[in-house]
């Protein structure tokens, strides 16, 4: 299997993970679930920002930075404007996450998991998918 069809793959998984997370339920005041949710919101980010830069890679173009990917990306007319703005949060995001640089507000992760807006990124990642045909894995 190609890369980028083994992160959208790893992606789809994680995605699922989260929907099973929020149809069974969670207490974001519990630790173990805390940690669930952000870590899976963690590697969903992650993922993404490894498909950018490798379709990137793809398209012979290198962006040392994931906010640089993502402007590459809206520079080629891959994505919008506003895709950019979302795909920057999700950069930020990942970077609280990872590096503690300050609290997460927990009750914006509710409202993302109710909302289920996880899965904007998803089906973000399968528009560019189709946008960018001729450069996903050849």
């Amino acid at each position: 299997m190609a890369v980028l069809d083994r992160l959208l793959k790893n992606l789809e998984d994680v995605t699922a993970k989260l929907d099973d997370i929020v149809e069974e339920g969670y207490n974001l005041n519990d630790w173990r679930d805390q940690m669930a949710v952000l870590h899976g919101l963690q590697v969903q980010a992650q993922i993404v920002l490894d498909i950018l830069q490798r379709l990137l890679s793809n398209m012979g173009i290198s962006a040392e930075e994931y906010k640089d990917s993502v402007k590459r990306l809206r520079e080629k007319g891959l994505i919008s404007g506003d895709e950019e703005k979302f795909l920057n949060a999700v950069v930020g995001f990942r970077n609280i996450v990872v590096h503690e640089y300050s609290e997460v507000n927990l009750e914006v992760i509710d409202a993302l998991l109710r909302n289920r807006e996880y899965r904007r990124l998803f089906n973000l990642v399968i528009e560019i998918k189709q946008r960018a045909k001729d450069h996903w894995d050849p």
